[in-house]
């Protein structure tokens, strides 16, 4: 069993990588060149989590979160999300990579948490190559998640979510494709949904508000704030930032393969 925390100042060239089953969460903490891949992970929150402070504390700190790569991750949560930003998010997360992601049994798959008094940002995140079974709800985004240190915080410090590209997932068993909520007078933007395929079991499978972005080749149809095609626009981020390198590893194969994969049985730990 291991439980990995990295909580650092502009820490060099993080690197785990592990094939055994970790029963609590990776949590990557203000923290710089970070690499997490080829790992199992089955608890009760969020598999994997990066933050980087939280509300006046995080914004004075000053530390953000940035260049981390992750790559190969199965994992099983109940209360939690396979890969989550936040909710304290107040030093900023960015450029941040994410490919070959297994989730299943889970509350949700991807998961964006903020709220006003934050401050900070989660911009520059690329997502791809996700398989999901048996998740209640695919991807969330929420504008108004969790409380506060004390009553020192800024109201007026609104975060800034910007240049999310999530691409390449398929998903089956899911009970909701996506909640996607900003804040009043604080859009989140520019978040970019492509090649996605969710077998859904709620008839309406989108909620969105308070967001803007474009969307291409997304099962259900996605929502109207997400209705611009994302080929015909350059902004989509496109992951090219993240420059962490992660030790070299066999290579998964696709998600619609590994959906049929008897490994997704994580029960069988």
């Amino acid at each position: 069993m291991f439980f990995f925390t990295y909580v650092g100042s502009a820490l060099p060239s993080i690197i785990f990588a592990s094939v055994a089953l970790i029963q609590l969460r990776t949590h990557a903490d203000s923290s710089t060149n970070v690499c997490i891949n080829h790992c199992y992970v089955r608890n009760g929150d969020d598999v994997i989590v990066i933050k980087s402070g939280w509300d006046e504390y995080g914004i004075s700190f000053a530390q953000p979160s940035s260049n981390i790569s992750i790559s190969n991750i199965t994992g099983e949560t109940r209360g939690g999300a396979g890969i989550a930003f936040g909710s304290e998010m107040s030093g900023g997360i960015s450029e941040v990579r994410a490919v070959g992601l297994r989730i299943a049994n889970s509350l949700h798959g991807i998961r964006i948490k903020t709220a006003p008094g934050r401050g900070g940002y989660v911009k520059n995140v690329y997502i791809a190559d996700v398989s999901m079974d048996n998740v209640s709800m695919a991807i969330r985004i929420t504008g108004n998640y969790g409380e506060h240190p004390d009553d020192k915080y800024d109201r007026t410090a609104l975060p800034v979510i910007s240049n999310i590209t999530i691409k390449d997932v398929v998903g089956v068993n899911i009970g909701v494709a996506g909640i996607l909520e900003g804040i009043q007078g604080d859009n989140f933007s520019n978040i970019c949904l492509s090649n996605v395929s969710l077998s859904v079991q709620s008839a309406h499978p989108w909620n969105c508000s308070l967001i803007e972005g474009y969307s291409n080749s997304v099962i259900p149809e996605s929502c109207e704030q997400l209705k611009s095609n994302c080929r015909q626009t350059p902004i989509c981020y496109d992951g090219s930032g993240s420059s962490a390198m992660c030790v070299q590893q066999p290579r998964h194969t696709s998600s619609t393969s590994r959906l049929l994969n008897p490994l997704l049985e994580l029960s069988s730990f």
